[in-house]
């Protein structure tokens, strides 16, 4: 039973100087040193903790107070209505994909498993305990340490926009208890201070990235006091919760990404996007493929002589079918329908005059069509960990080709930004395409999340928006946030991006003179460095990925088979497959990056079933059941492994043509 009475509090908080709050700094100073140096600095703050005379507790701001009674009282009762109904966010439903893959297999041999021994699962999760808990608002902090002991979580984590409340509570609250006991749960607290909500979002984001993204179905949500700013944090977590868990990456997509980069780097002396370059001064324009470009051609044609033009995926065919032709084009996606369309575009309008600035793994027909390549490498992902030593990794680069012309773009080293067609939505439900693509001329289907959400618009009103354009603009923000020096325009008539100035493009007017676009086109390709083929030879040979694939994948082994041969398996071995990622990763890159998505996954789908198990004897057979098939799933993993391995060095080598990056082989 928890314990969730607070009349243990101090009545008499001790000052600043005491025992009890150098204890606390002393925490900080171990814990969350950047937090402790800021603490450490405050001589006066702007509020005051408050003890009244009849004892009661506050802080207060001149003749205001903060919680307008005692704090403890207050606490007390909010505390105890929320353990009566807690929120709780939940993963509504486990979806099965028609693709065999590795997270599917997994999926479907645990419910066969549950339906065999005729388990029928509960709506929602029945254990109380949660991985994480999300708290908005630390006030005093009185209510953290009955969360954690209701919650039972390993991760806290606290969003507060008022450093006065933080160090006023380091006078109140055990802060070396807090950091303890998230220490022997095997997590930890966080703090994110600040007073931007995008910036709450990317922090929120990060952390929960961190902290074991799989096990987030059931995480519990606390708001501590009223607020604005801590209301719409709140709103935007419930609203971007589907964001948290995607792009973790998985096994099958890394075998294509290998062997797409494979070729690409040996097909030809390559140019790398491999540093910041120096800043340029001429305007660019990005060019998407969103509904409201089809109005903004005139204005694009019109000054193009005075900006660099850039198409991104389906946009191309847009300008080509206008009498556009870009300067550059960006592609980011590896699957072979991005490379049939631009197939069918090279055949329509050609592609001389216009430069590929495309992921290393792209398709490798994509590199044979244009004549000039320049590639770039993403963060996270397996060829970048291989091939990508020494050169800067584009992070932030997905999950659409817009966030990677953003990124690319930035790092060529534009300043001046101008975005058409970037609509990130529209304001037309399920319609989220130009005209002149293939898709807005009924050849191909349009493509949409299950999930709408109306968002504000770039000029004014409502657009509507999708999970993964919702999951792209945010990645926009955030390169804009951590990038002040670019100035980004938004011409687009969708969805409002923070940090980019909306534009109406019929008032737009470049000031600066025309510009020679091809002789600018040459100056970008020859300040890329080359990477010729003897040095990927090198590279490759260097990595030595057999050698440490074996070492890995004996370790996941170990932990998944002891857990099978235990009679009751508990949980601990699903902390322990978590733990190993980071020390596969440390070990070797690459092959940490295979393992890490298709193993969060499977965590994360095994964490769903097992939450959702009534019987305590049906959940331990589930739990032996889930780590023998992990373990199944683990030996084919390393067994196509080695053969992507083995083949790649054939074909680095020139004993055979490509590598193959089905599963099955």
């Amino acid at each position: 039973m928890v314990e969730t009475s607070l009349a243990d509090a101090p009545a008499d908080q001790e000052p600043p100087e005491s025992a009890f709050f150098s204890e606390n700094m002393a925490a900080f100073r171990e814990h969350m040193p950047q937090l402790h140096a800021r603490l450490a600095q405050v001589r006066t703050p702007h509020s005051r903790l408050f003890i009244d005379d009849d004892g009661e507790l506050d802080i207060a701001l001149g003749d205001r107070r903060f919680y307008g009674e005692d704090a403890i009282a207050f606490t007390q009762r909010q505390i105890d209505a929320y353990f009566e109904k807690p929120e709780r966010r939940s993963i509504e439903n486990l979806a099965f994909g028609g693709l065999d893959g590795l997270e599917n297999r997994y999926k479907k041999a645990l419910s066969a498993a549950l339906e065999a021994e005729s388990v029928d699962l509960a709506d929602a999760r029945v254990d109380k305990a949660s991985h994480f808990t999300i708290v908005f608002g630390l006030g005093l902090g009185l209510h953290l340490d009955p969360l954690m002991a209701f919650t039972s979580c390993s991760e806290l984590i606290i969003v507060e926009p008022n450093f006065d409340n933080l160090y006023h509570s380091l006078s109140v609250i055990d802060w070396c208890a807090l950091f303890e006991g998230a220490a022997q749960a095997g997590g930890a607290v966080h703090l994110v201070l600040d007073k931007d909500q995008d910036a709450i979002a990317t922090h929120l984001r990060g952390l929960i990235r961190l902290g074991n993204p799989a096990l987030i179905d059931g995480v519990y949500v606390y708001q501590h006091y009223g607020s604005s700013l801590l209301t719409e944090a709140r709103f935007a977590f419930h609203r971007d919760f589907s964001l948290h868990i995607l792009g973790l990456g998985f096994f099958e997509d890394e075998l294509l990404m290998m062997a797409n980069a494979v070729a690409n780097v040996k097909h030809r002396n390559v140019r790398l996007l491999s540093s910041q370059q120096q800043p340029r001064t001429e305007p660019v324009f990005i060019c998407g493929a969103g509904p409201s470009i089809d109005g903004d051609l005139e204005v694009i044609a019109a000054q193009r002589d005075r900006a660099i033009v850039v198409s991104i995926g389906s946009a191309l065919r847009t300008l080509l079918a206008h009498g556009i032709r870009p300067d550059m084009h960006v592609e980011t996606e590896n699957h072979p329908a991005n490379a049939a369309n631009i197939e069918r575009i090279a055949k329509e309008f050609g592609l001389a005059g216009i430069t590929l600035l495309g992921a290393a793994t792209v398709q490798p027909i994509m590199t044979e069509l244009f004549d000039d390549v320049i590639l770039y490498f993403r963060d996270s992902q397996v060829p970048t960990a291989v091939f990508g030593n020494g050169s800067e990794h584009m992070g932030t680069a997905g999950p659409t080709v817009a966030n990677a012309a953003l990124v690319t773009l930035a790092h060529v080293g534009y300043r001046e930004i101008y975005l058409f067609g970037v609509d990130m939505g529209s304001r037309q439900t399920d319609h989220y395409h130009s005209a002149s693509t293939y898709i807005g001329l009924g050849e191909n289907e349009e493509w949409a999340g299950s999930t709408r959400l109306p968002v504000p618009a770039n000029f004014g009103g409502e657009a509507v928006v999708e999970t993964m354009l919702s999951w792209s603009r945010s990645g926009l923000e955030d390169v804009l946030q951590m990038n002040r020096v670019i100035r980004c325009v938004n011409c687009s008539d969708g969805a409002r991006i923070a940090g980019a100035t909306p534009m109406l493009p019929s008032v737009l007017a470049l000031q600066n003179p025309p510009i020679d676009n091809a002789q600018i086109m040459d100056e970008i390709r020859n300040n890329m460095r080359a990477m010729p083929l003897e040095l990927t030879a090198r590279i490759w040979s260097d990595a030595d990925l057999a050698k440490n694939s074996q070492e890995i994948f004996a370790e996941f082994h170990m932990v998944v088979a002891s857990a099978a041969e235990l009679d009751d398996p508990g949980l601990g071995w699903i902390y322990d497959l978590y733990d190993l990622l980071g020390e596969a990763a440390a070990k070797s890159p690459a092959i940490g990056i295979f393992l890490s998505g298709s193993t969060c996954l499977f965590l994360g789908s095994f964490w769903w079933f097992d939450g959702r198990i009534e019987d305590a004897e049906d959940r331990r057979r589930f739990r032996q059941t889930a780590a023998r098939e992990l373990c199944s799933l683990f030996a084919v993993m390393e067994r196509r492994l080695s053969i992507l391995i083995a083949d790649t060095g054939s074909c680095i080598a020139g004993q055979i043509e490509t590598v193959d990056s089905k599963l099955n082989v």
